[in-house]
């Protein structure tokens, strides 16, 4: 007979339930986004896959259990916890434990980190025992509205019982029979099943899981990341659960393959910076069209002209310094290009700077950077007339440059020195400036040139790249790196143009191969306009499926899912679907030089589909953020794996 304190017991350990994992991650491709684990309630492909725990582990386990007064049940539960807050980033777990002859009920862990291991096994084996005293409980009581379906994480049941060979085949059909209530009637996608064998000396655990939702091979990972938990509480039970490992060797080893990216770039050493890239290309391509603005054409010969000697006119009007900065507040046009490169050789970096900005952020950038110098187009100078900095008419700029040498400058800097700085869009706070390296730029340029047109970086080539983006978006310099400094042609898009007839024209006319945008951007435009595309790169924003089986209907050729973020050199991680590929949600793949390690609150590595945060480190790095030492010492660690600096993305 229930009493009420019984049952006021079992609501108040369910009103801790405060949150659920999330194991979207391991659902297969075409599930995600549609099912919600914790409410599926139809599994149609009942499937398993076993795990035997055997030899020296079996053992040893046995002795850990009797030498701490510990039972397998409580003991193979805390791994199934265990299993679950690495899987699924939460700090509670929630597992429904099947008491033989009884019932069903939570299970509930608060992760915590600084507990010993033993110490959480043993209260599991409470929790467990008290579970058994209140079993007189009533569940149709209206407390058990709570016990729903989807109160669980996944669904646990172990035979108490060891058991001999001779018994095993009328063991199995009585652990199906005593599960089989639970599994039919509430078709939980994920149960597992323990028993032990003494005759065999193993514990078999039996995953069943409902085959529609989860790929085999997930469900081995899974296993594989069981047994590996299982050996190390093993080899040292009185270990905080902080020291828990939570990546298998041979998932580890499949990390290190992905993150097998070191390249030895010739361009990379300490004196070559992203002019002289730009110097080498105009000597193979001197008179080839390097930069096309509506009308106006320029040859890789008059564009080093033109800014080679407005490098000179700078560097005349001002001391320039490494690392100085001179601001850009330009309408797009063939003149950014030259003032971009021009700043470069004068030894300085750049702040771009759109001119829809409100006064408020313009000052808010001028101010944070002191910057020297401001190059503007004649319209906006009466704007910045109060600001104390030497201001330079770009739109008289032929006027300005005459007669200054046309010939190559002696390098004012080095590839450790800064090329540009960009501001991120200040949505959650003030607007941080990120502060990157030519060498960092250099690395991303020779990856994306061989990666994206098959060429090396010191072959020729004949593509046409749209210069689709505001300059104040790094993927600005993707599209230059992709051009100028690959003796390529540089297309460039007006301020405020519209997706029109006039726009499909002028992108036939110049014969454009390549360009980056936005999925959103992509939504207006109808592809089987562009005659000449081969490759197209979205960035910014999820490649939905809607999204890409919109472009697959308008577009056949290469299409690259990238990833990146502003702390990092434009973007890190490619994903190239080639013709007749399936949609995934995958990010890809490093570029060159570059690692990736998703790692959860207490960097830890994680195993692959579980759910954390994504690290990024090597040349992609950038130096920090501008006069935000605080906050640079934050987001930007000591990577604990080797000697490079890391880059958080949340």
């Amino acid at each position: 007979m229930h009493t009420q304190n019984d049952i006021d017991s079992w609501d108040n350990q369910i009103s801790t339930i405060e949150e659920r994992c999330d194991l979207t991650s391991l659902l297969k491709q075409e599930q995600k986004n549609k099912v919600v684990l914790n409410q599926y309630n139809h599994v149609k492909q009942q499937k398993s896959s076993t795990l035997l725990i055997k030899d020296n582990l079996y053992k040893n386990l046995k002795t850990m259990c009797r030498q701490h007064c510990l039972n397998l049940n409580s003991t193979l539960q805390f791994s199934w916890h265990k299993v679950l807050n690495i899987y699924g980033s939460s700090q509670q777990t929630v597992i429904g434990t099947v008491v033989p002859n009884i019932g069903t009920f939570p299970s509930i862990i608060n992760h915590d980190m600084d507990s010993l291991i033993i110490d959480a096994i043993k209260h599991i084996q409470d929790r467990m025992n008290e579970m058994i005293r209140r079993s007189t409980v009533d569940f149709s009581l209206p407390m058990k509205e709570r016990m729903t379906h989807n109160l669980f994480d996944c669904l646990f049941a172990y035979k108490n019982n060891s058991i001999l060979q001779s018994e095993i085949e009328e063991k199995e059909k009585s652990i199906d029979y005593e599960t089989k209530y639970i599994v039919e009637k509430f078709d939980y996608p994920l149960v597992v099943i323990a028993y032990e064998t003494v005759e065999k000396e193993c514990v078999t655990i039996v995953l069943k899981y409902a085959g529609e939702l989860f790929e085999s091979q997930t469900i081995d990972n899974i296993l594989d990341v069981a047994n590996d938990i299982l050996s190390q509480i093993v080899d040292n039970p009185v270990s905080q659960i902080s020291d828990i490992h939570l990546l298998p060797k041979i998932q580890l080893q499949m990390i290190e393959e992905w993150n097998d990216t070191a390249t030895d770039f010739a361009e990379l050493n300490t004196e070559t910076t992203l002019h002289q890239l730009f110097e080498e290309e105009v000597e193979k391509s001197l008179d080839k069209i390097a930069v096309v603005y509506e009308n106006v054409q320029l040859t890789y010969r008059e564009l080093n002209a033109s800014a080679n000697q407005l490098a000179r006119y700078l560097r005349s009007i001002c001391c320039i310094h490494p690392d100085d900065l001179i601001a850009l507040c330009l309408d797009k046009s063939e003149l950014m290009i030259i003032s971009i490169l021009s700043v470069w050789k004068s030894g300085a970096a750049y702040i771009p700077i759109d001119p829809s900005y409100p006064d408020e952020r313009i000052q808010f950038i001028l101010e944070d950077t002191k910057a020297k110098i401001i190059i503007t187009n004649k319209k906006y100078l009466t704007r910045l007339e109060s600001y104390d900095m030497i201001k330079i008419d770009a739109d008289s700029i032929r006027t300005i440059i005459n007669g200054h040498n046309k010939t190559n400058m002696s390098p004012m800097c080095s590839s450790t020195n800064l090329a540009y700085i960009i501001y991120t869009s200040g949505t959650t706070g003030k607007p941080k400036s990120v502060l990157v390296e030519h060498k960092s730029v250099i690395s991303f340029r020779n990856d994306v040139i061989r990666r994206y047109f098959n060429t090396d970086y010191n072959e020729n080539s004949s593509q046409a790249i749209l210069f689709f983006s505001s300059y104040v978006f790094d993927m600005s310099i993707e599209q230059i790196s992709l051009s100028i400094l690959n003796s390529n042609k540089l297309i460039i898009l007006s301020n405020g143009f519209t997706i029109n007839e006039h726009f499909y024209d002028y992108l036939n006319e110049n014969r454009v191969t390549y360009f980056s945008l936005t999925p959103s951007q992509l939504q207006q435009l109808d592809l089987r306009n562009l005659k000449y595309l081969k490759s197209l790169l979205v960035i910014g924003e999820p490649l939905t499926e809607i999204t890409f089986e919109k472009i697959r209907t308008q577009y056949t050729g290469q299409l690259i899912n990238a990833y990146g973020i502003t702390e990092t050199t434009v973007y890190n991680t490619v994903y190239i679907y080639e013709n007749e590929m399936k949609y995934n949600t995958s990010i890809g793949f490093p570029l060159s030089n570059t690692k990736g390690f998703v790692l959860n609150k207490n960097l830890k590595m994680l195993p692959v589909h579980a759910i954390g945060e994504l690290y990024l480190t090597g040349d992609c790095v950038t130096r920090g953020y501008l006069n935000r030492p605080e906050l640079t010492a934050e987001r930007f660690l000591s990577n604990p794996f080797q000697t490079e600096e890391e880059k958080k993305t949340g």
